[in-house]
């Protein structure tokens, strides 16, 4: 569980990226569905790489 935890951050994190996108940018729509789906994803990719790094 524990080889979880980098993705799970940075899907956080890109979670709450694309809820500030959001509000900020007044973002609907496709582009809206895109943000909640890609940057999550994007975001635990590249935390998990980030950390795992050896």
């Amino acid at each position: 569980m524990r080889d979880y935890l980098p993705y799970v951050l940075g899907a956080a994190l890109g979670l709450l990226v694309a809820f500030l996108l959001v509000g900020a940018f007044a973002i609907g729509g496709t582009a809206q569905l895109l943000l909640f789906g890609l940057l999550p994803a994007i975001g635990g990719a590249v935390c998990e790489r980030v950390i795992t790094r050896k």
